[in-house]
C-alpha cells in the first residue's frame, strides 16, 4: 500500500492529507518532494500523472527514506496531488494511479477548485478554503470509503496472488526451463546474414519443437494436414471495421505491442501539467535554475550520444542515427530550453519531432480510394483493368503470408481477387499459396469444399482465385504476370495479387530481372516486405530493391512484418524510410489473415523513445 497522498498548493499550504496504514502524516517526505521538484526535471510519462523517484544520492544526510511519489497538478488553481509510496513497482505504481484518479474524480465532483477560485478572487477571504469545511469533510469520507472497498481490496488480491502463482508448480518448471536457457548462453537459436548474403539458420535441433505452434492432429501418414493449421475462428472485429460508406479499414496498430500505454496517452493533459509548473512560485524558482539555457555545441555532445546509443540498441542502423541526431543538434543549435526544462529533455523532443518527420508518408496512402477509382473506369467491352500489386522482398520475411493477409483485407471491401504465383522457384511455393486461397474461398463461403475446383477449372471460388503455371525460370515469371493480368481484365477480377521468389538483396544476380517484370507487367504498386527482426541490414535491403527497378520506377510502399516478435526494437521501420523515403504501408503482427495494421506513426515514435 501507498504511504500517504496530500494535496497542497505551491506555496505549500496543506489542503487535504490521508494515510491509509493510519500512521502520523510525514511531513518530511512532503518537503522533500518539493525540494526534489525544485531542483531536478520531472521524468514525464506521457499522461496526466508524472512519477518522480527520491534516491538516496538525493537525500544526502537527511532522515527519509527513499521513496518514490507520483504527482498531477491542476493548473486553474494551481494544485499538487501527491501519492507516496515505498518503491517503484507494477503493483504499488497501479494503485497509486487508481487512488490518483479516484481523488481527481471526488474533487471534480465536488467543485472543490471552484470555491478555492471563488476565494481566491474575493480578497476579503484570506483562507482559500473559508466555507469548505463541509465539503471537505464529504470529499474526505468519500475517498477513504471508496478506497477501503475497491483499490485497497484489489491490491490485497493481486498480492496474494502473486504469492500463489509463485508457489505453483508452473513457476517452478518456468523457472527452470529458465534458467535451462540461461545456462545455454548463445546456443538458443536464431537467424543471421552471412557475409556473403546467405541466411543462416542458428536455431539448434533441442530449440526446433519449442517453434512448432501448429495443432497436433495428422493424418494416417503422420504428417499434419494443411486444414489442421487453419483455425476458422479469429476476431475480425480486431482486424478493422467498416465505415458508413461500406468500406473495410484496417485498424491502425495502437499499444497492442508495446509495455507502455504512451501511445494512448492525452498529450495536452501532459502539457497543460507542464504549463501549471511555469505559473507557480516554483515554477518561477525553476525557471531560474533550469529554463532559458543557450543551448551550445558542448550541451549537445553527451546528450546526442546517449541518445545515439538509444536508438542503436532499439534497432535503428548507425547512418540514420547519425542522421537523425544531426537533425536535432541543427534544430537545437543556438536556442534556448524553455520553462522547466533541461538540454536532455529538449533533445529528446526533438528527436521525437525527427523520427515523426522521418515516419510520417510524404505521399498519399488512400490505397483503397485508388483501387476504387481505377476499378470504377470501365472500358468499351465494359470491364475494368485490374489493380495490380507485386509484393517482393527477400528469402523468408513473410511475402506470401502478408499478400493473403492483404487479399483478406481487399475481399472484405468486396472486391474479387486473383493470386499470382510468380515466385516459380521455391519449391513448394505454388503448394503453399493454394492452401491460403482455400482458406481464404472457405472465409467468405463456407459451404466451399477444400480441393474442389471453380467454375473456371481453378482452385478457389467466385471471391479468390489462384493463378498458377508451375515451376520454371525468370523467363516464366514474366510470362506469367502478363498472362495473369489479361485473365483477370476478362474474368473481371478487380485485384491481382503477384506473390514473387525472395532473393538476396546483395546478388546482382538475382535482383536484375526485377527491372525487366516491372516493366513487363508494370503494377500499380510494388510492396516491399521487410522484416523486423533483420535490424541494421535493413538500410541495404531496402537500398537494392528500391534501385533494382530502375531509374523511373521505386518502391511504392513497405509492409514490416514480425513486429511482434521484437517488442521496442523497431529499428528496422526507421533504417528503411531513411534509406529510401519510401512510407510503410502496413506492419504484421502475428500469423493469421487478421494479423495486419496500419501504421501508427505515433506509436512507432513512442515505442522508440520509450
Amino acid at each position: 500500500m501507498f504511504d500517504q497522498l496530500t494535496i497542497f498548493t505551491p506555496q505549500g499550504q496543506v489542503l487535504f492529507k490521508y494515510n491509509c496504514q493510519g500512521k502520523k502524516f510525514a511531513e518530511l517526505q512532503i518537503n522533500t518532494f518539493i525540494s526534489k521538484i525544485i531542483t531536478s526535471p520531472v521524468t514525464q510519462r506521457g499522461s496526466k500523472f508524472n512519477i518522480l523517484n527520491i534516491t538516496n544520492d538525493s537525500l544526502s544526510k537527511s532522515n527519509v527514506r527513499p521513496f518514490c511519489s507520483m504527482f498531477h497538478v491542476t493548473k486553474q488553481p494551481e494544485l499538487y496531488f501527491v501519492i507516496t509510496y515505498a518503491e517503484q513497482t507494477i503493483d504499488l505504481d497501479k494503485e497509486a494511479e487508481k487512488t490518483l484518479d479516484l481523488a481527481l474524480k471526488l474533487w471534480d465532483s465536488l467543485d472543490l477548485n471552484e470555491e478555492i477560485q471563488s476565494n481566491l478572487k474575493n480578497k476579503q477571504h484570506v483562507d482559500i478554503l473559508y466555507g469548505m469545511n463541509e465539503d471537505l469533510s464529504k470529499f474526505d469520507k468519500y475517498l477513504r470509503a471508496k478506497y477501503e472497498e475497491s483499490i485497497k481490496f484489489d491490491v490485497v488480491n493481486a498480492t496474494n496472488d502473486n504469492v500463489s502463482r509463485e508457489a505453483s508448480p508452473r513457476v517452478d518448471s518456468l523457472k527452470k526451463n529458465s534458467l535451462h536457457a540461461k545456462n545455454k548462453g548463445n546456443n538458443g537459436g536464431g537467424r543471421k546474414w552471412g557475409r556473403n548474403g546467405m541466411m543462416e539458420e542458428t536455431t539448434s535441433s533441442e530449440d526446433v519443437s519449442q517453434l512448432d505452434f501448429s495443432r497436433s492432429s495428422k493424418n494416417k501418414s503422420g504428417i499434419a494436414s494443411p486444414e489442421s493449421n487453419f483455425d476458422m475462428e479469429f476476431d475480425k472485429n480486431a482486424f478493422g471495421e467498416r465505415t458508413d460508406k461500406g468500406e473495410f479499414l484496417i485498424k491502425e496498430i495502437d499499444d497492442l505491442l508495446t509495455s507502455t500505454a504512451t501511445a494512448n496517452e492525452n498529450e495536452s493533459q501532459t502539457s497543460s501539467t507542464s504549463q501549471g509548473f511555469v505559473n507557480s512560485t516554483m515554477g518561477f524558482i525553476q525557471r531560474n535554475l533550469i529554463g532559458n539555457k543557450t543551448i551550445t555545441e558542448s550541451d549537445l555532445r553527451s546528450v546526442l550520444d546517449k541518445l545515439k546509443k538509444k536508438l542503436i540498441t532499439k534497432n535503428v542502423a548507425p547512418e540514420a542515427a547519425d542522421f537523425l541526431t544531426e537533425q536535432v543538434s541543427n534544430d537545437l543549435l543556438g536556442s534556448k530550453t524553455a520553462n522547466w526544462t533541461s538540454v536532455e529533455v529538449t533533445a529528446r523532443a526533438s528527436l521525437t519531432k525527427a523520427l515523426t518527420q522521418i515516419l510520417t508518408p510524404g505521399v498519399s496512402v488512400d490505397l483503397l480510394h485508388e483501387i476504387q477509382k481505377k476499378t470504377g473506369k470501365k472500358d468499351n467491352e465494359g470491364k475494368a483493368q485490374p489493380y495490380v500489386f507485386s509484393i517482393v522482398g527477400v528469402n523468408g520475411v513473410g511475402k506470401s503470408t502478408n499478400l493473403s493477409k492483404l487479399a483478406f483485407w481487399l475481399l472484405q471491401n468486396n472486391f474479387k481477387v486473383l493470386i499470382v504465383a510468380c515466385d516459380t522457384f521455391r519449391s513448394g511455393a505454388v503448394e503453399q499459396l493454394r492452401v491460403h486461397v482455400e482458406n481464404l474461398a472457405q472465409l467468405m463461403d463456407e459451404s466451399h469444399i477444400r480441393g474442389s475446383k471453380n467454375k473456371r477449372g481453378k482452385t478457389g471460388n467466385d471471391f479468390v482465385e489462384l493463378f498458377e503455371s508451375g515451376y520454371g525460370g525468370s523467363d516464366l515469371v514474366t510470362k506469367i504476370a502478363k498472362q495473369a493480368i489479361k485473365y483477370a481484365h476478362d474474368q473481371e477480377f478487380d485485384i491481382v495479387l503477384m506473390d514473387t521468389a525472395g532473393r538476396r538483396h546483395n546478388d546482382p544476380t538475382l535482383m536484375s530481372p526485377l527491372k525487366s517484370f516491372a516493366e513487363q507487367a508494370q503494377p500499380d504498386k510494388i510492396i516491399m516486405v521487410g522484416e523486423a527482426l533483420v535490424g541494421t541490414d535493413s538500410v541495404q535491403q531496402a537500398k537494392n530493391f528500391n534501385d533494382a527497378f530502375g531509374k523511373v520506377r521505386n518502391l511504392d510502399f513497405f509492409i514490416i512484418s514480425k513486429c511482434d516478435t521484437v517488442g521496442e526494437m523497431l529499428g528496422t521501420m526507421v533504417n528503411m524510410v531513411y534509406a529510401t523515403g519510401i512510407p510503410i504501408l502496413f506492419v504484421g503482427v502475428g500469423q493469421t489473415y487478421t494479423d495486419l495494421r496500419t501504421l501508427s506513426v505515433k506509436w512507432a515514435v513512442n515505442t522508440l523513445m520509450a
